[in-house]
């Protein structure tokens, strides 16, 4: 008996609204998105200046993820998502099955793929603070600590890892359409809202603990000291 089936024998579905992803999360999640966006364009445009800036400004949300990631809310803890082997390749057989169950935050899978953007952006940012250009103009604030042949070497290297990160996001995108159009389960509406609808009779539990707001804005004012310092190359 389908959805409708039910829907008809026994009247409408109610439904009920969890929380799914808490403020500070979804803050992060949109404001790496756009400075990812910046970075991109202000690099293909050669206004290397604001480069420079979009790049300590993803380097402070990764940061702040991964800080967000130990003392934030249970959903955006990896405590909450990340999986062993196991719990992973039993997700991944019931993947092309459309009568899965939604999963809270981050699924065995989507886990991975968290752990991969920010291990990957992260790495395009530590090159590119190590990247020495070719005049000397545009190097990175750390390039002083490396010879000039390393830091050339690491400036091809923040190229070739952001090349690497566009193709990655856009493998994000599908996987995102394939989940909204197959297995009708809307991934992008939860981080722009917060939540989800569940039926009344759902199995599904959602209990988000929400923390307080000023653990964020203690590792806020924290983790902006230490991007600030390395944008002056630790030399005050």
């Amino acid at each position: 008996m389908n959805l409708l089936e039910v829907a008809s024998a026994n009247g409408p579905i109610s439904t009920r609204r969890h929380l799914v992803w808490d403020v500070p999360t979804r803050f992060l999640h949109w404001l790496l998105v756009f400075c990812i966006g910046i970075c991109w364009w202000t690099g293909i445009h050669d206004q290397l200046d604001y480069h420079q800036y979009s790049g300590y400004a993803i380097l402070w949300v990764v940061l702040m993820r991964i800080y967000w990631g130990f003392v934030g809310s249970s959903t955006a803890r990896f405590i909450h998502f990340v999986r062993g082997p196991k719990a992973v390749a039993a997700y991944t057989r019931k993947l092309l099955k459309r009568d899965t169950p939604y999963t809270p935050g981050h699924n065995p899978i989507g886990a991975i793929s968290a752990l991969a953007m920010l291990g990957l952006v992260l790495a395009v940012v530590t090159a590119g603070l190590f990247a020495v250009d070719v005049d000397g103009l545009y190097s990175g604030p750390l390039s002083s600590y490396v010879s000039f042949h390393e830091g050339r070497h690491l400036a091809h290297l923040h190229y070739r890892l952001f090349t690497v990160l566009l193709w990655f996001i856009a493998l994000h995108l599908v996987a995102i359409g394939f989940y909204y159009l197959y297995k009708r389960h809307n991934l992008i509406l939860p981080m722009i809202t917060g939540s989800r609808e569940v039926g009344h009779n759902s199995e599904q539990q959602i209990q988000i603990q929400i923390v307080p707001l000023w653990r964020f804005l203690a590792g806020a004012v924290i983790i902006s000291g230490f991007v600030w310092s390395i944008s002056k190359g630790f030399y005050f």
